[in-house]
């Protein structure tokens, strides 16, 4: 058997009964114990299960999928990973620069934390967001507008015809979930087109993923991880994740959450 119908095999496994040992995949594929754990990082690395002491359970593999009118202002706690992200993607925001912040949580934390007086343009599909950015003194803002979602969000045709005629230096983009196999993926289809409008207009596309959000899948791709010229992520991430993105040459950097 190859190592691809193995693997494919062992999925079939976890699914249908949950969970799978270490040594059964030595005694099912007559394999050594080194090449059955190598089986399960690859397989969690592609969010298709999830590792656990002496094994592997089934994953749950969807994508993070936010109330119809949710909004980040309505968070009771701080999600202290999202913030770390937030904070290592202002590292690379420069002075006079145009941007664009995702509507994302970790946007919402980006535009908080954005410094009083640094003069920078930021380009915004979040009236949230926008509210926050107008009241600092150093920061323009563009407000991509359309027909607005319940989530205060604009994504609609003519969003992306305003985004189609601005050039940005720097894209923070943030979506449902980032898998290696799927890239990353949105729950609604109307996202799709801004989005990959927002990186192709954009000289760097720099992705913001806590850890929570990556080895998922939603629905729809939006681009390959390989589209991202950096991508930011925390100190939770797996290891085996860690590994894989540098095999693929993939910038990724990590942010310690023992700062925040």
């Amino acid at each position: 058997m190859f190592m691809e119908e193995r693997q494919k095999d062992i999925v079939r496994r976890v699914n249908e009964e949950g969970r799978i040992m270490v040594s059964e995949i030595q005694s099912l594929y007559q394999v050594s114990a080194d090449c059955a754990r190598r089986d399960l990082r690859v397989l969690e690395g592609r969010g298709l299960l999830q590792r656990t002491h002496g094994g592997a359970i089934a994953a749950d593999s969807k994508g993070i999928y936010p109330e119809e009118t949710y909004n980040p202002e309505d968070l009771q706690e701080i999600r202290k990973d999202y913030l770390a992200v937030a904070k290592k993607a202002l590292e690379y925001v420069g002075k006079r620069e145009v941007i664009y912040i995702t509507p994302s949580s970790v946007g919402y934390y980006m535009a908080l934390n954005l410094p009083e007086h640094l003069e920078v343009t930021v380009l915004t599909n979040s009236v949230t967001i926008a509210g926050v950015l107008r009241k600092k003194e150093g920061t323009f803002v563009i407000l991509l507008g359309g027909e607005m979602s319940r989530r205060g969000h604009c994504h609609d045709y003519y969003t992306v015809q305003m985004v189609k005629n601005i050039r940005i230096d720097k894209a923070f983009l943030s979506h449902s979930a980032l898998s290696l196999e799927f890239g990353a993926s949105i729950h609604n289809s109307a996202g799709v087109e801004f989005g990959r409008a927002v990186m192709e207009n954009s000289t760097m596309n720099i992705g913001l993923y806590p850890s929570a959000k990556i080895g998922k899948n939603s629905i729809h791709s939006v681009c390959k991880m390989e589209d991202y010229d950096l991508l930011i992520t925390d100190s939770n991430v797996s290891e085996d994740f860690m590994m894989q993105v540098r095999d693929l040459g993939i910038r990724c950097e990590t942010a310690a959450l023992r700062e925040v």
